[in-house]
Parts: structure tokens; C-alpha cells; sequence
């Protein structure tokens, strides 16, 4: 960014013969776009690392959510497990209820509740 800011400045230090500034700002210029693109992509791919991580954590949180309570948990359950706001949580449980065809329950004082399938799955049993 400096030499970026550098080449900007140039053109107007009347100090400088103008062979002088035309060579201040070229270098400027080579040095920090360049710099800028660099930074941008490792800015970019710290981003992409992130998110990766942060969907891994949901993931891992929300199969734990639905196996410590039998596949039926509000929003507020899982905010509070995985540390989100509520607006997060609830648009992340609509995705996965989407994936997995969740069901919504109701209780008596008017919570909703999703109620994700468990299936049992038995093993296969050797056919004489």
C-alpha cells in the first residue's frame, strides 16, 4: 500500500525533475500491485480456510446436538451448543432439516422443535 501511496504522491513533488518522478511512480507502482494482489489472495484464502473450519464445527456440533437429545431440539438448544445467534442457528437447522427430512414438532406452550430421523440400522446377518 505504501508504494501504491508513493506512486500516487509523485507526479505532484515539484522537487523532482519529472524524469525522476515518472521513475518514482513506475517503481511504486511494480512494488505495490503486485504487494496488493498478494495480500488480497491471502486474504482470500484465509477466508476460504475459515469457513471450512467453522462449517466443520457445525457439523461436528450439530451431529452431537442431535445425539444427545434423540434427534428432537430447538433452536435455542443449538444456538446455545454451538454459540450462535439465533437468526444463525435457525438458518443453519432449515438447511440441515432440508438435507436430512426433519420434521417440526410443537409442544404444549407453542415450541418449535425440530425432530430429525434415527434411523436403527441393523447389521446384515450371515445367510447359511
Amino acid at each position: 500500500m505504501l508504494f501504491l501511496m508513493v506512486a500516487a504522491l509523485a507526479p505532484f513533488d515539484e522537487s523532482e525533475p519529472p524524469e525522476e518522478r515518472r521513475d518514482i511512480v513506475l517503481g511504486g507502482l511494480m512494488l505495490g500491485v503486485p504487494m496488493m494482489f498478494g495480500g488480497g489472495w491471502l486474504l482470500w484464502g484465509l477466508r476460504r480456510d475459515w469457513r471450512e473450519e467453522e462449517g466443520d464445527r457445525l457439523r461436528t456440533v450439530f451431529f452431537q446436538t442431535v445425539q444427545d437429545n434423540d434427534g428432537c431440539f430447538s433452536v435455542m438448544q443449538f444456538a446455545m451448543a454451538a454459540n450462535l445467534t439465533g437468526d444463525a442457528a435457525k438458518r443453519y437447522l432449515d438447511e440441515r432439516a432440508k438435507e436430512f427430512e426433519a420434521n417440526f414438532e410443537v409442544d404444549d406452550q407453542g415450541g418449535i422443535f425440530y425432530r430429525f430421523p434415527l434411523r436403527q440400522f441393523e447389521a446384515p446377518q450371515d445367510q447359511p
